[in-house]
């Protein structure tokens, strides 16, 4: 789906149109391309994460300024709203009353044999349409569906090819997209996602979330944002900062020290590992990040973050690549194609981002593990999930990604942290050098 993607919005840039992109999850599954296009970091909704109220806080807030919002997801079959799969853009939908656009794959469609029609759906999008047959195609499915289609893509199997060949979470080239755009614009029906877009008004919210009396305290937080490392929830970011925050970037992979007056380090997900011999080689950053703890200084590290702060990476190159060493793992990049898996546990210990029975939510990447290699201090009282989240002294580790707007008492750690009561068992060990 995502060149028929990348295709309408690249023609929607190219007449003016200013789209926010939001994730009907809150992970990060390679939907991070759509920013090349847009110019915007995609945002994050999830009906198991949120609260109706704060779907459409997020909503609104993120669509402020632009001429549409545009929810990227996929229909579940299961009819249960509890299936362990996370949220669901079902339930967006009727939250937020949003139209909905299905993109239907044709390849397959032969005379008298056309593809399942959707669950539910307000318009089409035709998908891998061969040459010559989208006026047949389209005129079938609104006389049998009653569904008027808004635009299509042919097959292109070099331009199938080369979407294909960018990673996840990659940025497409210009270049592709203007190609995309262009077969995009010979089906374009620009007239209908107006009407479609705007037939339903979305009346406005009283900010909770985001309002500007929230109480301030200063902090200086160190962002870790380069190749590397550039994973995170925009909606997160803004809080922070209302909060009273200054987010500075850095990068682990050039600098060779931390921001000045750094009170928290912040490390997202990313993909350390296609960057593993870089990070190994900067002993100087290396060293910044166990110095800031040994002064008391805090650490947040989430994802693959998480990786960079144990004491080897396995970067499934044949290579244990040495990183920053603050826990005593070592971090297995492990093939997997699996989506992220959503995660709920408990704290058993108390750490400065919450308390002991403190729930945490969140989504949990099936495609890297943690190899305990000494005393690790988990912090959860769930079998099997012992190592989602890790601490030691004032670092905190979690597998897991946390949407912080969805979960603000643990977002107030980073300005009001929670008093740890007892000292981990490995904190008397000297840290590497």
């Amino acid at each position: 789906m995502r060149a028929i993607l990348w295709a309408l919005l690249d023609v929607l840039h190219r007449e003016g149109q200013q789209v926010q992109s939001f994730c009907s999850q809150a992970r990060f599954t390679g939907t991070e391309g759509v920013a090349a296009i847009t110019g915007l970091n995609p945002r994050h909704l999830d009906s198991w994460l949120m609260t109706p109220e704060v779907c459409r806080e997020i909503f609104i807030r993120g669509t402020a300024g632009c001429d549409l919002g545009l929810v990227e997801g996929r229909f579940r079959a299961a009819t249960s709203c509890d299936d362990g799969a996370g949220g669901r853009l079902e339930t967006l939908c009727d939250w937020l009353d949003l139209p909905v656009v299905s993109v239907v794959d044709v390849a397959q469609a032969k005379q008298c044999r056309m593809p399942p029609r959707p669950q539910r759906a307000d318009a089409l999008l035709l998908d891998r349409v061969a040459a010559g047959e989208f006026h047949a195609l389209s005129t079938d499915l609104e006389a049998l569906w009653g569904l008027p289609v808004i635009g299509a893509l042919d097959a292109g199997p070099r331009l199938r090819q080369a979407v294909r060949a960018v990673p996840a979470g990659a940025r497409p080239t210009q270049k592709l997209c203007t190609e995309l755009g262009n077969r995009f614009l010979e089906y374009w029906q620009p007239r209908r996602l107006q009407r479609l877009a705007s037939r339903r008004e979305l009346s406005p919210a009283r900010p909770r979330l985001f309002r500007c009396d929230l109480p301030q305290s200063q902090r200086t937080i160190a962002l870790a944002y380069d190749e590397a490392f550039h994973c995170y929830f925009p909606d997160t970011l803004d809080l922070l900062e209302l909060h009273g925050a200054t987010l500075v970037a850095f990068s682990p992979l050039r600098d060779d020290r931390l921001p000045a007056n750094t009170d928290v380090v912040y490390l997202g997900c990313g993909q350390p590992e296609r960057y593993a011999e870089q990070l190994a080689r900067n002993d100087c950053m290396k060293a910044a990040m166990r110095d800031h703890l040994r002064r008391g200084g805090r650490i947040y590290a989430e994802g693959r973050g998480m990786a960079y702060l144990c004491q080897q990476l396995d970067a499934n190159d044949g290579q244990f690549h040495r990183m920053a060493g603050l826990f005593p793992a070592v971090a297995h990049i492990v093939p997997d194609r699996s989506e992220p898996s959503p995660v709920e546990i408990t704290l058993n210990r108390t750490t400065w981002l919450g308390r002991a029975g403190t729930p945490l939510r969140g989504y949990r990447s099936n495609n890297w593990s943690i190899e305990p290699l000494g005393a690790l201090s988990g912090c959860v009282a769930q079998a099997n999930h012992q190592y989602d989240v890790v601490a030691r002294d004032q670092a905190v580790g979690s597998r897991m990604s946390l949407h912080f707007a969805a979960q603000p008492d643990l977002l107030s750690a980073f300005f009001h942290p929670h008093a740890c009561r007892q000292t981990v068992a490995d904190s008397r060990t000297p840290m590497p050098e």
